[in-house]
């Protein structure tokens, strides 16, 4: 029991170390790239800060397995240049005892990623989507400026106003151009005035009196190349609601852990096996290492690299099944655990590996002194 905290006590502290460091890379990068919305746009710093923590738990999904794996990596590192693993082997502390305690680590450690993975990051990922389209919503209608061509909610909506009294518009020159590459048609709206507005489900449109539309093809055989009609009220919405983003996007990275469960469509399901499997090397990555080092431990160099390169193929095989690119040409839920499977084998091949030279070095050891 004492060797089992003593390895809890030094795999714990390391991981808090390494955790923290990652988190802080992360949140780094982050920063960085939110920093342009804070000087470009009005947005103030509670909300700035709101959807950078917000980020955390997304970020969390990886680094925590990753963390996990990293700290049992550099507890043993130190065990083992210190000769603690040999110590510990002349007190009649078998390797069991060390898998006992890796065990224990990795229970709660999984405990943790699970409560994350299953509920908190995709609760936080829709929250912050929320807010990441509001902001975006508030800073496009905040920066509107005379005698300017600018984009609007979309880079096919620009606007050009010679002269804006809050919500008023004076002279208004609006360009719209088909976002659909097959079809090269575009339409172009002058009003001498007209305003902002807000529906009553919270969607903003620009409605325009008094003025000409212009409906221009740059390739048409069927119809005319250009239309023109005049009109006294015109309506255009500029951005829609954070629920009609949602049905048109319908993001994976949303759902609880209970949701994909209950989804029948194969993305969501590849979704549902990807974070099973992030629990699951919680339990095997760390086993690796641990099994690498205590029962090869002659060559510490050779098993460090050959456990980054097992980590670097099984989460890069992992990844590019996830990403759905694979997905209309083969079953990647099956060859995730046909993944998972081997490295399970792995882990099972090398408990049952001799340990008859770790023996010998200490007994060795042990009659030079």
């Amino acid at each position: 029991m004492i060797f089992t905290k003593y390895i809890l006590k030094e795999i714990f502290r390391n991981q808090l170390i390494i955790l923290t460091l990652l988190f802080l890379v992360c949140f780094c990068q982050k920063l960085i790239k939110m920093l342009g919305l804070v000087i470009d746009g009005n947005i103030s710093m509670y909300l700035f800060f709101l959807y950078l923590g917000l980020n955390i738990p997304e970020a969390g999904k990886l680094l925590i397995p990753f963390s996990a794996f990293l700290s049992v990596l550099v507890t043993f590192y130190r065990l083992h240049i210190h000769n603690e693993i040999i110590a510990m082997y002349s007190c009649a502390v078998g390797k069991y005892i060390i898998i006992r305690s890796i065990f224990l680590f990795s229970g709660i450690i999984a405990m943790f990623a699970m409560i994350n993975i299953g509920w908190l990051s995709p609760y936080c990922s829709n929250y912050q989507s929320k807010l990441s389209y509001e902001i975006k919503e508030n800073i496009n209608l905040t920066v509107l400026s005379e005698k300017k061509f600018q984009p609007l909610s979309t880079k096919s909506l620009i606007l050009f106003a010679d002269s804006i009294r809050g919500t008023k518009l004076n002279h208004v020159f609006l360009v719209q151009t088909n976002q659909n590459k097959n079809n090269s048609m575009f339409t172009i709206v002058t009003s001498e005035q007209g305003n902002v507005d807000r529906n009553p489900d919270g969607s903003r449109l620009i409605i325009l009196e008094k003025g000409t539309y212009y409906e221009i093809y740059n390739k048409c055989e069927l119809c005319e190349d250009i239309f023109i009609t005049d009109f006294s009220k015109y309506r255009m919405l500029i951005n829609s609601t954070f629920k009609t983003f949602l049905k048109k996007n319908k993001p994976i990275d949303h759902m609880s852990i209970y949701q994909l469960w209950c989804s029948v469509a194969p993305e969501a399901r590849v979704e549902l096996h990807w974070r099973l499997t992030l629990l699951m090397s919680i339990f095997i990555m760390p086993m690796i290492t641990t099994l690498l080092i205590i029962t090869i431990s002659y060559n510490y160099l050779s098993n460090f690299l050959l456990t980054i390169f097992l980590y670097t193929i099984f989460f890069v095989l992992h990844t590019l099944l996830r990403s759905h690119i694979i997905l209309e040409k083969t079953n990647p839920m099956a060859w995730m655990w046909i993944i998972n499977s081997i490295y399970l084998l792995i882990a099972l091949l090398l408990n049952t590996w001799d340990t008859s030279c770790m023996k010998k070095l200490v007994l060795v050891v042990f009659n030079r002194n």
